[in-house]
């Protein structure tokens, strides 16, 4: 767990110098498919997701597409995403689904209210529901990957409650 956590810090602040230097680059970056990305971040956040009483699903509602895209740009979206929804989730599910060129990330959470959706992805805006000690930029740094990698990241409530974050790769 410890080498795991060591290596998440070190692609996260190799991401974090490579965006304040606006010098994403990605021609020499390790590829991964959403595929195996999706199945590596469900088996990290199973444990822990579990462990709060969630079920953790991982859904391919089509397949995925055989795309390459760069591993730990890639890895740092979902796993924020993933790590706020297991986070803001007292009861019920986290699920991630995957579909071509793109993937959803769902929760049966509180939700963000509509008039907070746009600010939550500003740099140290947390939601009127925060928890713990973040500081406000998981969510900036998701939008910021996206925008450079010309990948679409959209944030609506779901009907029965929840938020669903979803991120087309295209």
């Amino acid at each position: 767990r410890i080498q795991r956590a060591s290596q998440e810090m070190r692609e996260l602040m190799h991401t974090f110098l490579q965006l304040a230097r606006d010098n994403l680059k990605t021609e020499t970056a390790e590829k991964t498919t959403l595929a195996d990305m999706a199945q590596e971040q469900k088996m990290h956040w199973q444990m822990i997701a579990e462990a709060k009483g969630l079920a953790l699903q991982l859904v391919e509602e089509a397949p995925t597409g055989d795309g390459l895209y760069n591993t730990p740009l890639l890895r740092a979206v979902l796993a924020n995403l993933l790590r706020n929804a297991v986070h803001y989730t007292d009861t019920g599910y986290v699920r991630l689904v995957t579909f071509y060129n793109g993937f959803r990330v769902e929760d049966s959470g509180r939700g963000i209210d509509k008039t907070q959706q746009e600010a939550v992805f500003h740099p140290f805006v947390r939601g009127e529901g925060a928890r713990g000690e973040g500081l406000g930029l998981g969510l900036s740094l998701v939008k910021r990957i996206c925008a450079h990698q010309g990948w679409q990241i959209r944030l609506h409530s779901l009907e029965a409650g929840g938020s669903c974050f979803s991120v087309s790769l295209n």
